[in-house]
């Protein structure tokens, strides 16, 4: 097992491959009360067409999330989120574009628990007639989020910037495609997804590295050998983006999301570099530091819906603005000659840099203190071979020309397109 010592965050990283190549990131934290654990197959939303072995396979849109849903139904009619509650643990589970993640929380009991995880998410217990009753249930959900004025501007944003591609697509897929989705289906993808060598492990809490370790060796012992299948992924194709769309809802005031999606990722910096350059670049463009903020804000013409998202990805990457205004039109021409401009913002700064630098140092310290936090954090930041804990050294090496620079090659490229929702 390796060791890395973080002398500046006083945290220490155990990484081990295990002999069935699954990957396990302990991050002990003494005199914490909470344990939080998360395995994570690497397979999303995206996965629903690819090549295995020289065959082309395609499921239905949704089929990482319903498997998702199915996992937690053990053998003779046991769900696995009640046992969690039986041991005095929470537990639960999301799906995204790239991964599926499954954890639990627990101040006791964390043998039992984490052994429960390995067991529940690397087998499968399903039947006909439970796959049809979650067909309906898959569905109520879907139906729900379509409800949700503020779930609708993201997907049609994204729509605009990816449209023929599974981004375009709701992570749970449509009712159509659930509908469609087999016990053959769910078996199959769980064959592709779940061995040991497409997952990895990720405990955050009060325990000896060395003893859990072997816990987990002997877990995944039990755990049926199967070897991972080189796949070829599909790619995100950039086609044309949908200049502009919008839609009515019921909502009290418009809501505005301006997309802009820049060129696949490629040179030397890696995606976690590229993903703080481009957050502190548009923070200091836009965020609630700037002096354009404010100004807006003062005039009443954003509010604290006000938000910013940055997405990085070895295919793709995107910034996605959104807001409720009740002038859409004229803030989103706003927005885009702003950025077209962006050159002349008095905030591009090395004061406001450096100020702008500790506040996102200072986040980040902030999360070392939440045992829950901090373990999705290692997920989500999880890109390449870098980890969440080489954001302190990334935040330090960055100067505000490389920032500018970053932020200048994404903008000098980028396709820009908008969305909106109207008031019935």
């Amino acid at each position: 097992m390796m060791s890395y010592n973080y002398p500046t965050i006083a945290e220490n990283l155990y990484v081990n491959q295990l002999p069935n190549g699954m990957m396990v990131y302990l991050i002990p934290k003494k005199h914490f009360m909470e344990t939080t654990g998360v395995l994570t197959s690497r397979f999303g939303s995206l996965d629903n067409k690819f090549t295995a072995m020289g065959q082309a396979y395609q499921y239905p849109e949704g089929v990482a999330h319903f498997l998702e849903h199915k996992l937690f139904e053990l053998s003779e009619g046991l769900d696995a989120a009640t046992e969690f509650t039986k041991l005095g643990a929470e537990s639960n589970a999301y799906t995204t574009v790239d991964k599926t993640s499954f954890y639990f929380s627990t101040t006791g009991n964390l043998s039992e628990s984490l052994a429960l995880l390995q067991e529940f998410v690397m087998s499968t217990h399903l039947t006909e007639e439970s796959v049809e009753r979650e067909k309906e249930i898959i569905g109520q959900e879907i139906e729900m989020y379509q409800d949700d004025a503020d779930f609708r501007l993201y997907q049609g944003i994204l729509e605009n910037l990816f449209p023929k591609t599974a981004l375009a697509e709701d992570i749970a897929g449509s009712r159509n495609s659930v509908n469609q989705i087999s016990v053959k289906d769910l078996e199959e993808n769980h064959q592709f997804f779940y061995p040991p060598s497409n997952m990895e492990l990720v405990l955050v809490g009060d325990f000896e590295p060395e003893q859990i370790i072997e816990e987990i060796k002997i877990q995944q012992n039990k755990a049926e050998q199967r070897e991972f299948l080189p796949l070829e992924r599909q790619a995100i194709v950039y086609h044309s983006v949908i200049k502009n769309r919008s839609m009515h809802m019921d909502v009290s005031l418009p809501k505005l999301a301006v997309g802009y999606r820049g060129p696949k990722p490629e040179g030397g910096r890696s995606l976690l570099e590229q993903k703080l350059s481009l957050q502190l670049f548009f923070t200091m463009l836009l965020g609630w530091t700037s002096e354009t903020n404010q100004a807006w804000y003062d005039s009443r013409q954003i509010d604290d819906s006000f938000d910013l998202e940055i997405e990085v990805k070895e295919e793709y990457q995107y910034l996605i603005i959104s807001l409720d205004t009740n002038e859409p039109i004229a803030m989103g021409t706003r927005l885009k000659q702003f950025l077209t401009h962006f050159e002349r913002s008095k905030d591009l700064t090395e004061a406001h840099f450096q100020l702008l630098k500790r506040e996102l140092y200072g986040d980040f310290l902030r999360s070392l203190d939440s045992v829950e936090h901090l373990a999705m954090q290692f997920v989500t930041y999880h890109l390449g071979e870098e980890t969440y804990f080489d954001v302190p050294k990334l935040i330090e090496q960055l100067t505000l020309e490389q920032v500018i620079a970053v932020g200048r090659e994404f903008l000098a490229s980028a396709d820009v397109t908008d969305f909106t929702i109207f008031p019935k």
